[in-house]
């Protein structure tokens, strides 16, 4: 399956894919962005820099978000 990026919502478990989610919107700083999750109402602000890798399928990522069963997160490789 393809890898993507994505942020979740901490409320509903939903992880919600940049370029593609509806939900996530560029705010006026520079490197930040918006998630208010459709689903739950539940908004939040992050950096570029935390979004994560999931793996999901083409289906999923072309509805812009991904329930709990749906994805697996990539671990990180920091060494």
């Amino acid at each position: 399956m393809p890898v993507h990026m994505g942020i979740m919502c901490e409320k509903c478990r939903r992880v919600h894919f940049i370029g593609t989610s509806p939900g996530i919107k560029p705010v006026p700083t520079p490197g930040m962005y918006a998630l208010t999750c459709p689903f739950c109402l539940e908004t939040k602000e992050f950096r570029k820099e935390t979004v994560r890798p999931y793996r999901i399928s083409d289906e999923v990522f072309k509805s812009g978000y991904a329930n709990e069963l749906e994805y697996q997160l990539i671990p990180s490789t920091n060494r």
